[in-house]
């Protein structure tokens, strides 16, 4: 009797579950801002020591830098084929409420230079992605 209602208990626990999972792949993670190309001008900045990270899960994107000169932000990402479009961001506020924002110039930093900022997916594998907006390519690293 007693096995009999540990297994009913466990069913139910399994039951009521709701399990997400993502269907991103190799997106997932945590991605390090290696170095920007200048599309107008050819130049490249190499940013590997500037510790500016993206961090993808499901639908949300955490942009953050590590050195704590750069408020973290997150965003909402739609990843479709070639094309990534990033839209309401969000400063993280972990001492009080989150605040919704407009004002794109915080985002500069990562790269991003509008709001919806769609991006073009030039390269993209478990190691490696290359993103590029109108003004700048974006070379990222799986970290």
């Amino acid at each position: 009797m007693r096995k009999l209602i540990y297994l009913i208990i466990t069913f139910t626990m399994i039951a009521a579950c709701d399990i997400h999972t993502s269907d991103n792949g190799y997106l997932d993670g945590y991605w390090q801002l290696k170095s920007v190309d200048t599309l107008s001008n050819g130049g490249t900045c190499d940013m590997r020591d500037s510790m500016r990270f993206w961090g993808f899960q499901a639908n949300l994107l955490h942009v953050r830098d590590n050195n704590d000169m750069f408020r973290k932000v997150f965003l909402r990402f739609n990843h479709t084929n070639n094309m990534m479009i990033l839209s309401d961001p969000i400063i993280d506020m972990r001492d009080s409420s989150d605040i919704i924002f407009t004002d794109t110039t915080l985002l500069y930093h990562y790269g991003i230079h509008e709001v919806p900022e769609t991006l073009k997916v030039v390269t993209f594998n478990s190691s490696t992605m290359i993103l590029e907006n109108r003004v700048l390519r974006l070379h990222l690293r799986k970290y």
